[in-house]
This record gives C-alpha cells, structure tokens and sequence, in this order.
C-alpha cells in the first residue's frame, strides 16, 4: 500500500512541477510583450495619447444659487473667506482645489448669491455652506437653484 502511496505522490508532485513550469514560461512570454509594446511607444505618441484625453475630459462647472441670511452685513470677500475656511477644514487643501468654489456674485437687496464649482462638488459646497450655518457664522442658507451657466444664474440671483 505505501508502495501506491509514493507512486501517487510522485506523479501529483511531477504535474504540480510540469504545471508551475508552464505558468513561469507564460509570465516570461506576457513579459517580453509588455516591453515589445512600450518599446515601440515612444514619448511623442504617450504625449499625443495624453493630450487627447485630456481634451474629452474637461472640467464642467456649475453656479449655485443660495439665499444667505446673516445677523452682519457681509459681503463677496467675507463669503469667500468663510467660504474657504469651511472647506478646507471639511475636505482639506486638495479637495479645495480640486473643486474650487468661487463666490462669482452677491446681491445685498435679495441676498442671493451665484457660487461657482466644479460640478462633482457641488454637493460638498452645500454641505460646507450648511456647515457655516452649524458653526453660526451665517444664521440661514437656502440653496435655490443650480444651473449650467453663470448667465443664468446671475439672472435668477437678481430676478427673484
């Protein structure tokens, strides 16, 4: 019986080596491909490849439309600042300039202000705004609208 015992051993043990083999001789051939096709890509036809997607891949902004009550008079430059201190203690360095939030406008007489962002992060800059309103630096804020085009919204900001 150990006489069986070996001989099965001894083959389950050769087609593990014939196997482990092959799978070495595979990796070795993907290998030479991988290098064959970064040889023939030179630094022109990578920069070319890059350009083009980063043409497909523009950033889109949307304009936020909010109505601030405040207990102070404030204005574009005070907003942007708590604007900016809010995010950045939210999101950080990185995720500020990644969405870069810009008060573009501020009407003193219907309070309404058009607040420029990329469009993934249009939710984020609500929420730092709901934030400013937690910390009492803004006593309310209501977003309104968010559209596509500053024209619009700056329409909208002074209309209503």
């Amino acid at each position: 019986m150990t006489g069986l015992f070996e001989a099965v051993y001894l083959v389950v043990a050769s087609v593990a080596l014939i196997l482990a083999v092959i799978a070495l001789l595979q990796l070795i051939m993907f290998r030479r491909e991988i290098r064959h096709v970064l040889g023939t890509l030179n630094s022109r036809v990578l920069r070319h490849v890059v350009k083009s997607i980063e043409k497909r891949r523009r950033f889109k902004n949307r304009y936020l439309v909010v109505r601030l009550i405040s207990s102070s008079n404030i204005g574009v430059s005070e907003l942007q600042k708590r604007i900016d201190e809010a995010f950045i203690e939210l999101y950080g360095r990185r995720g500020y300039s990644e969405a870069s939030p810009r008060v573009l406008y501020f009407s003193e007489k219907t309070s309404k202000a058009v607040i420029r962002v990329r469009n993934h992060y249009r939710w984020s800059v609500l929420l730092a705004l709901a934030y400013l309103e937690r910390k009492e630096l803004l006593t309310q804020v209501f977003p309104e609208r968010i559209t596509g085009t500053y024209k619009k919204a700056k329409r909208y900001a002074e209309t209503t």
